[in-house]
């Protein structure tokens, strides 16, 4: 069944059609394949097709086509693999959302040169919000009681979470996701891409979510790998992860807005119970972090909260308006103190906060929690990595600074940062958008 919601939205007529295609000039398009069987016949510029119905059979998106998500609706993926090609344009419109079940896959492969886009409505002036974003549900763990979650941001939550730890929510490979985060109510957004419970087949590769109303990614539970992200733009926090996620997240790049953004990372364990198990674990290896600089407001490097564990090796923290770490509760400083949380080789450099690090432990202050952090034995620096520009917009994250370091927590390097500074610059491909 269809899952629609009525929204009041503005904009332009086209974002007000429940049915029906959209061409980029925002006028109604009359040839449409409203179930995306790639029937439509095509005007010189290619098909648009209206996707305004629930996808319950095997199901193929090609880049010969546009595909519009009908505004105010909400399109699952159930007992199907949604397959889409390189090259492949979604946008979504006003109050959309593309929701993967969890006995659904999504397979969305494209490649450097043939990126898949999921993006807005509007071809002309996008905006955070626009639309909704991309949300994976899967049965892998999470440390909720009952082992069962409700997802956020829908008026009918569907549901996450089950005793699978290999559960496969599908494959995003070159694949980017802009101007999501769609506000179903005051404080109620949809991130850029969730991943609700995936599990250990899952795999995320060379993903980008930009300009996202709410967090750029965010995962619930579960335990799957990631490599080469990019979060830009994020108007909360760029990654956030929490109700038991572990996972290992290497070559990731996070650059805040000049005036928007929170956390690069916010890491928390349960709300309700700080000791629910399984602690939410995760291992972050060779990023890179540019805060928003003097014009933030909430911008910070890392947030570890509610008892969680984790890790963070071989990365880059700069330009954050407020501090780089912060130790939130007692909780977490008892978590730091056996050896749970580990913060070693990284550079923190250019923390525009007179407290680069801060506690709000009882058994801990600030001091306490800085010296934590710079131990020698942990190896953390405060030199300049020479970074070519951390501008908003055009940044050049290749080092010229020495930033040879350890990063084996994730499987070997000898560099600090998303860049190796004598390979390639993964980060100025074209696939990606500032």
């Amino acid at each position: 069944m269809t899952r629609i919601f009525s929204i009041l939205t503005t904009g332009s007529m086209c974002s007000l059609l429940l049915l029906g295609a959209c061409t980029d000039d925002g006028t109604a398009d009359g040839d449409t394949d409203t179930n995306g069987d790639g029937d439509a016949t095509g005007d010189g510029d290619g098909d648009t097709v209206t996707i305004s119905e629930d996808i319950s059979e095997d199901t193929t998106w090609t880049a010969d086509k546009t595909y519009m998500l009908a505004p105010d609706t909400l399109v699952f993926v159930n007992g199907a693999t949604l397959t889409i090609e390189p090259g492949t344009l979604i946008r979504g419109g006003a109050g959309s959302a593309l929701v993967i079940e969890k006995d659904a896959r999504i397979v969305a492969e494209g490649t450097a040169d043939a990126p898949i886009v999921f993006t807005s409505f509007d071809a002309e002036n996008p905006a955070a919000g626009d639309w909704g974003g991309l949300v994976l549900l899967g049965e892998a763990t999470v440390n909720l009681e009952g082992g069962v979650g409700m997802a956020e941001g829908f008026p009918i939550p569907p549901t996450y979470g089950g005793t699978n730890p290999a559960h496969d929510c599908g494959s995003l490979r070159y694949v980017r996701v802009e101007y999501a985060g769609f506000a179903i109510s005051e404080g109620n957004e949809l991130n850029g891409i969730t991943f609700y419970a995936c599990g250990t087949q899952t795999k995320a590769s060379y993903v980008q979510s930009h300009m996202g109303l709410d967090d750029g990614i965010e995962m619930f539970g579960g335990s799957f790998d990631l490599d080469h992200i990019v979060v830009t733009g994020a108007a909360d926090d760029s990654l956030d992860m929490d109700q038991g996620f572990s996972g290992t997240a290497q070559h990731v790049f996070i650059h805040q807005a000049d005036s928007t953004g929170d956390n690069c990372f916010e890491i928390s364990n349960q709300s309700s119970d700080f000791d629910a198990t399984p602690k939410t674990a995760p291992t972050l290896c060779n990023v890179t972090c540019i805060g928003s600089g003097a014009g933030g407001g909430k911008s910070k490097g890392i947030t570890i909260k509610e008892g969680t564990h984790g890790s963070w090796y071989a990365s880059i923290f700069t330009n954050t308006t407020n501090e780089a770490t912060n130790l939130a509760d007692e909780a977490t400083f008892l978590e730091a103190d056996g050896g749970n949380i580990d913060i070693a080789n990284n550079i923190f450099f250019g923390i525009l906060s007179a407290e680069p690090h801060v506690s709000g432990a009882d058994s801990l202050d600030s001091a306490g929690w800085a010296a934590w952090v710079q131990d020698p034995a942990r190896a953390n620096l405060d030199t300049d990595p020479g970074l070519g520009s951390i501008a908003w917009g055009s940044p050049n994250i290749v080092p010229s600074g020495d930033v040879s370091g350890d990063g084996s927590g994730c499987g070997g390097t000898s560099y600090i940062g998303a860049v190796d500074p004598s390979g390639d610059d993964w980060t100025a491909a074209a696939w990606i958008n500032y």
